[in-house]
């Protein structure tokens, strides 16, 4: 088994992926003007889980809508901004693509700069402090320098390696679907989320499956009644369960703790499999046909 707390271990990082974790807070576009309300932001791509964490409506007739085009739309965004520049709105096209007013280049960390931006263009910079201080507070203990004794990030990786991830996140169930991206643009790796009702579908669909052979993995991302519900229901019913806590001044500085780590677990999840953690080269022949 490869070990995280060997330099060579990091070798298979050639795009340098742990550099920019490092550096990821403060990174983005800073808005040049001041946009005017109500504000609306809708999300596509790399920008979806900014726009839904961000609690601004997804469409708006009148002040600014944010439109983050971060590909992988098959052309929905660009259908979408024509439709709203027929309306009073002004449409703030943020993204990668050609003709964007504020460039964000494709990244599997950009959801944090897209929600950077709309912090700041909608006048929210304490929320965005929050965000910052709580992210560097994980920093501090996820980085390769920290031992895996002391680091959770590598700890959970361990944890996870060979076994099927399911996450659950009753805190923000979109923060599932984007710590999945993660695993799967990251550390090429597959897993699972449960439908709406979860707690049903932990009940009945994983009765006893780890005795079938499954290595199930769950993994409950922040706190909550229903988080330790699921945690009763799913000792029994998969080969692992980790519990990993929120920390944060509010709710969306918890979340987005919870996705910074889970992006560094990613990251080390992939060197333990000895693939590279970068963009993979045919994400860049989806971005071209979408």
């Amino acid at each position: 088994m490869r070990d995280l707390d060997r330099e060579e271990t990091y070798l298979v990082d050639r795009t340098g992926l742990a550099l920019e974790l490092r550096d990821l807070v403060g990174t983005g576009p800073v808005p040049g003007e001041a946009y005017p309300g109500p504000h609306a932001a809708l999300g596509y791509g790399e920008g979806q889980f900014a726009a839904l964490l961000s609690g601004l409506p997804d469409w708006g007739e009148e002040g600014t809508l944010f439109l983050l085009e971060g590909g992988y739309d098959l052309g929905e965004a660009a259908g979408m901004a024509l439709l709203a520049e027929t309306g009073r709105a002004r449409v703030v096209r943020v993204g990668f693509r050609p003709g964007v007013e504020v460039h964000i280049p494709p990244s599997p960390l950009a959801p944090y700069r897209y929600l950077r931006f709309l912090l700041l263009a909608t006048g929210r910079e304490e929320v965005l402090r929050s965000v910052d201080e709580a992210l560097l507070e994980e920093r501090r203990r996820l980085g390769p320098e920290v031992p895996v004794e002391e680091n959770p990030a590598k700890f959970l990786a361990y944890t996870l390696l060979e076994r099927l991830p399911l996450f659950y996140s009753p805190l923000f169930r979109p923060l599932e679907g984007a710590v999945q991206t993660l695993f799967a643009r990251v550390a090429k790796s597959l897993s699972l989320t449960p439908p709406p009702s979860a707690l049903e579908f932990f009940l009945v669909g994983l009765e006893a499956r780890h005795e079938q052979g499954d290595p199930l993995a769950a993994v409950l991302l922040g706190p909550g009644e229903e988080a330790a519900l699921a945690k009763e229901i799913l000792e029994s019913r998969v080969d692992a369960l980790a519990e990993v806590p929120a920390t944060g001044a509010n709710r969306l500085a918890q979340v987005m703790a919870l996705w910074y780590r889970m992006a560094w677990t990613a990251y080390y999840l992939a060197l333990l499999y000895g693939v590279d953690p970068g963009d993979h080269g045919l994400l860049e022949r989806l971005r071209e046909v979408t």
